[in-house]
């Protein structure tokens, strides 16, 4: 049934964002060749007309719309779908609230990554670089080529880039964690609820800071930090779990109060 509840939410953020998405990259080629151009076979200028200006307004307006509508979608699916209106049909079926939970916690965390990934390519497609030579095969087969002799010299760049992105998929989960445990709370308030959410969400801000702080303060963690730095990619491997228990902790209230708490009128 959760692959069921992924199929429903996944169709709903593509419809949200297959748009958005797909208009970052496309101005992000136009501004490529309205900002860039070739003055003969071998320079390259840049613009400086009224036209590349509108471009690249209208491209860093759009990014920065994204991941507007990025907060908005994680904020609504969660509340309107289940503590809103769509609840009542949500709850309705036969799944536990965890299962509710964690769909609406890996499409969010799947639209901010497409997010991510869309605002790192649109600057590598604005670049000024010659794409007939990039199409060819004989260029791919270079690069590969080199990327796999570099791997295979320095194989632990593989483990450091994936404790890396360990680390960003943990933050995002603790970021929106926090996000469905402020509106779980504020929910459970008959008036003011929204204003309550938001209170609540920058008091979990404060604390985690404040706690964060604490922690690695302490010695033993410090140690433990230490000792994880000799294997040189550890530390990454202890900051992505310091992240991850509160965030399971927050998530275990917000399945609490769904199961027990829930208040649809």
């Amino acid at each position: 049934m959760l692959f069921k509840l992924l199929k429903y939410d996944f169709r709903a953020m593509w419809k949200q964002f297959s748009l958005i998405w797909g208009a970052a990259l496309v101005l992000a080629l136009v501004n490529r060749f309205s900002i860039f151009w070739d003055v003969d076979d071998h320079v390259i200028g840049l613009s400086d007309t009224t036209a590349s200006g509108i471009t690249i307004f209208a491209f860093i307006a759009v990014l920065a719309a994204m991941f507007v509508i990025a907060i908005g979608f994680v904020v609504n699916r969660f509340s309107k779908g289940l503590l809103g209106n769509e609840g009542y049909l949500m709850h309705t079926l036969p799944v536990r609230p965890w299962e509710l939970v964690l769909s609406k916690l890996i499409c969010g965390t799947v639209t901010w990554i497409g997010c991510g990934v869309v605002a790192l390519l649109s600057p590598f497609i604005m670049a000024p670089v010659n794409w007939l030579e990039l199409i060819q095969f004989s260029f791919w087969s270079e690069a590969f080529r080199g990327i796999f002799h570099g791997v295979m010299k320095h194989p632990g760049v593989l483990v450091l880039l994936a404790e890396f992105c360990l680390v960003i998929l943990s933050l995002l989960v603790l970021f929106i964690a926090s996000m469905y445990l402020a509106m779980a709370v504020g929910h459970l308030f008959s008036r003011h609820r929204q204003l309550i959410s938001v209170a609540v969400f920058i008091g979990l801000y404060i604390l985690i800071v404040n706690i964060y702080g604490r922690v690695f303060s302490v010695r033993f963690v410090q140690a433990l930090m230490n000792m994880a730095t000799v294997n040189v990619y550890g530390s990454m491997l202890t900051a992505s779990a310091i992240m991850l228990i509160p965030a399971a902790a927050f998530l275990a209230v917000v399945c609490w109060i769904l199961e027990n708490k829930l208040n649809l009128e």
